[in-house]
């Protein structure tokens, strides 16, 4: 059943000043069916009564009828601030942001949550606070309102904020080590694709799409709706009401590679270098786009821009969703993840002119010291792969153990580390050559290859002839379906602890990713852990600015501080054997900082 819904087009205070309009119709979602609140099989919301903490009814959904052919919700779009509107629109943004991440094109799969259950709980009016958040253990997304300057804000009508948190659940689901990292740059990471994946969604909307490139003649290297995150919300909770935004990627921020690592300030403000690198990357490309668009149509830069910016965007997003799943789990670096997206890139386009410009940029903005550090190798030959049975490897959890016992060398796994084999994950994704994107942007309007997107999210799209380009038939329309096999495994190892912090040893977890493309026998990529040992003065530091804060106690198992630490903050930081184990570090990825969180 598909179904239209309203959403706020960008914050409630910004969206007439940019469109002169609040609300957009949606049509993209497909799900199995759509109860009252709105509720689906995966996403539920639950409407509380700030005042009483009550669940309130939730708004009703009426399925088509007569010559209705799409399902709604009984809504009233002229009053964005009603509690149903505030539901219906948080759940459509929710689930645009569920389907990005799961086109074909992009992870080509079904994202299973970061905890034990079907369902993520969304509660729009969670209370009084200037904040939002997702968390693991209450499985849920949480949107707060305030009031500042004389105004309610609801941080579940900001499309950036809702997008922003939906990415952090969808992140838990693809890597849930990072919701466990101790090292700033895992969290960082976490912070930081979640403002990408907010940009992302605002440029699925065309109507914003064309009024920011007409107010800046078609460029986006401009501070715009799209680079800044978060508009009202940064306004409101500035005290003079000046701040025009909570984060801005046009941010040149840079890590010095031979500083001290714990030097590096907290994961928010850490993460806008590794964003700041990124959407220059995008600016960049959307200027090309512009420029090969407007020599093949004879236009001008202006009037081809916001097909360019479609053809650029869904480039950007392939890449850096992409690199979530060849991201090796346990402790990562910025490092990790570049080379994660470098490789997911290489394995299926031989055009290496926009990763040489990654490189070069992060060898700029120091987040390695020479391009060959984030040299990959793709689509390698491997003779374990000559004879095994490589759907039974999917299968079965004996069969994978076996495997990578046989193949420690190739997965990096030290001779004596008892491991564990993640659950595997067979893929279908939908690869299409840059040349095919820039066709589909010359002959069809941004409009039009975004409805595409959505039907591919869907599985509404035709049937792919078998084509590849590293050696198989010419792809058909310049579209190749590959098969992936995510093969995962992981281990601890420990590491001094500083001694004023609890425990002699702290255990870290590490492991690598293993890539295979099992029509062809060939490993797509594997990237294992780079050295720890020169991250762990930030791994200490960061421990350290948690303990004092207070939102870590290290303490035993049975100790009830530890129980009521827990309950607290969501971090654990227990002592078993005398080791300390840190977990739920995550738990601090608020939209906006804590008092006190350092």
């Amino acid at each position: 059943m598909r179904v239209r819904v309203p959403l706020m087009i960008q914050d409630p205070e910004l969206s007439r000043l940019t469109t002169d309009r609040l609300v957009e119709d949606w049509l993209g979602l497909d799900e199995a069916h759509f109860l009252d609140g709105p509720i689906t099989e995966r996403v539920a919301v639950v409407d509380l009564d700030p005042a009483t903490e009550a669940v309130e009814r939730g708004a009703v959904f009426e399925p088509p009828a007569g010559r209705r052919t799409f399902g709604r919700y009984r809504v009233d779009r002229a009053s964005v601030g009603s509690p149903h509107f505030i539901a219906v629109s948080v759940f459509g943004t929710v689930m645009r942001t569920v389907y990005l991440y799961e086109e074909r094109d992009t992870l080509g799969r079904r994202i299973a949550w970061g905890f034990d259950g079907p369902q993520l709980l969304v509660v729009p009016r969670a209370g009084t606070w200037a904040n939002a958040y997702y968390e693991r253990r209450s499985r849920s997304l949480q949107f707060f309102s305030f009031r500042a300057h004389g105004r309610l804000v609801h941080t579940s009508l900001s499309r950036d904020i809702v997008a922003h948190e939906t990415a952090h659940a969808l992140i838990d689901g693809i890597d849930p080590d990072l919701y466990d990292a101790l090292d700033p740059q895992g969290l960082a990471l976490h912070e930081g694709v979640a403002d990408l994946t907010a940009v992302l969604i605002a440029f699925r909307s065309p109507r914003l799409r064309k009024a920011v490139l007409d107010q800046t003649d078609g460029s986006i290297e401009q501070s715009t709706n799209f680079s800044s995150i978060g508009e009202q919300f940064g306004r409101a909770i500035d005290p003079a009401g000046h701040v025009g935004w909570l984060r801005n990627l046009l941010d040149d921020s840079v890590l010095d590679p031979h500083g001290d690592p714990a030097a590096e300030p907290e994961a928010h403000q850490l993460s806008q270098v590794l964003t700041g690198t990124l959407y220059r990357f995008l600016v960049e490309l959307h200027d090309d786009y512009k420029r090969r668009l407007a020599a093949r149509r004879h236009e001008t830069l202006f009037s081809v821009s916001g097909r360019a910016l479609w053809a650029a965007s869904e480039q950007f997003k392939r890449m850096i969703l992409r690199g979530l799943d060849y991201l090796p789990p346990g402790e990562i670096t910025f490092a990790d993840y570049i080379r994660a997206v470098l490789a997911a890139d290489q394995a299926s386009f031989a055009d290496d002119r926009w990763r040489a410009w990654i490189r070069a940029e992060c060898v700029r903005r120091g987040i390695v010291v020479a391009e060959a550090d984030l040299a990959v190798v793709t689509n390698a030959e491997h003779p374990s792969l000559s004879t095994q049975d490589l759907d039974g490897l999917a299968a079965s959890d004996w069969a994978a153990y076996m495997f990578a016992e046989a193949n420690r060398d190739l997965l990096m796994i030290p001779p004596h580390a008892q491991f564990e084999v993640l659950p595997r994950i067979m893929v279908n994704k939908r690869f299409e050559l840059p040349q095919t994107v820039l066709d589909r942007a010359a002959g069809a309007g941004a409009e039009a290859t975004a409805e595409a997107a959505t039907a591919a999210a869907a599985g509404r799209t035709r049937a792919l002839a078998p084509g590849h380009p590293a050696g198989h038939d010419a792809p058909d329309e310049g579209a190749f379906p590959v098969r992936e096999l995510l093969f995962k495994v992981r281990w601890s190892v420990t590491e001094p602890n500083p001694p004023d912090l609890g425990a002699a040893t702290r255990r870290v977890q590490t492991g690598t990713t293993l890539v295979i493309d099992p029509d062809r026998r060939l490993v797509r990529s594997c990237l294992g852990p780079r050295s720890l040992e020169h991250r762990r003065p930030a791994r200490d530091a960061a421990l350290r600015r948690l303990v004092e804060a207070g939102l870590a106690d290290v303490s035993s198992p049975d100790d009830p501080a530890a129980v009521r630490q827990t309950l607290g903050t969501g971090i654990e930081a227990v002592v078993t054997d005398g080791i300390l184990r840190v977990k739920g570090t995550g738990r601090l990825l608020h939209v906006a900082r804590e008092a006190g969180d350092g």
